[in-house]
């Protein structure tokens, strides 16, 4: 019988167990197939000079409405007109960054965007090592942002960012994914934060572009 290398057999299972969590994180209830709202395509199709790209998108199923959130103030429930959730990697790596953008009700937006900033600090507030992001510009191509960022590279999320863009109503959520020094793009914790910054100024560039091709 074929001897399996165990180093290699280590690394699948925690390859497999790396992506399950990704997939299973906290208020991600999308799945494949299904349509979605016109106003978040732009958000779903993104290349970048630097060899990151789309890799998965799936759509909000229609019969979610809405998302649990927990803030300091207790549960929230946020409620929606559709979504995506788009997977970014670099070439040869596992997943770099989970997007998950959400179409908010224009008569909720503002105490949804409210609701939206509170569970990001609670998530941080709850994550020791975890502060937010005062180097980044507070917008960028127009897009209203916030962010946190863990000071170290462990755990499955290195960073927590969101993204609002005022006027479609548009609420997008940035993980920032550590994965195993082997199947990341990043060695140090400098490479994440220029990996980081780099994805923020051109996602945000290549969404603003796209609204404008389809006007």
């Amino acid at each position: 019988m074929e001897k399996r290398n165990p180093v290699l057999r280590r690394k699948c299972a925690a390859a497999v167990a790396g992506l399950a969590a990704i997939l299973l994180l906290p208020g991600l209830l999308y799945g494949q197939g299904g349509s979605y709202p016109k106003p978040l395509t732009a958000y779903t199709a993104c290349n970048f000079p630097d060899g990151l790209q789309v890799v998965r998108f799936d759509p909000l199923p229609q019969d979610v409405q809405s998302r649990p959130v927990e803030t300091a103030k207790g549960s929230g429930e946020i409620d929606m007109d559709g979504g995506v959730r788009v997977l970014f990697s670099y070439p040869f790596t596992d997943f770099f960054a989970n997007v998950k953008a959400e179409l908010l009700p224009a008569a909720k937006y503002p105490e949804l965007k409210r609701e939206l900033i509170d569970n990001l600090s609670y998530v941080a507030s709850r994550s020791p090592g975890t502060a937010a992001n005062q180097a980044l510009p507070s917008a960028l191509h127009g897009f209203e942002v916030h962010g946190t960022d863990r000071g170290k590279l462990e755990g499955n999320v290195l960073g927590m960012y969101l993204l609002f863009d005022d006027l479609s109503h548009i609420a997008t959520t940035v993980y920032f994914l550590n994965q195993s020094s082997w199947q990341r793009k990043f060695q140090t914790y400098g490479e994440y934060e220029q990996l980081r910054n780099h994805f923020l100024e051109s996602y945000t560039g290549c969404v603003r572009q796209n609204q404008a091709l389809h006007r």
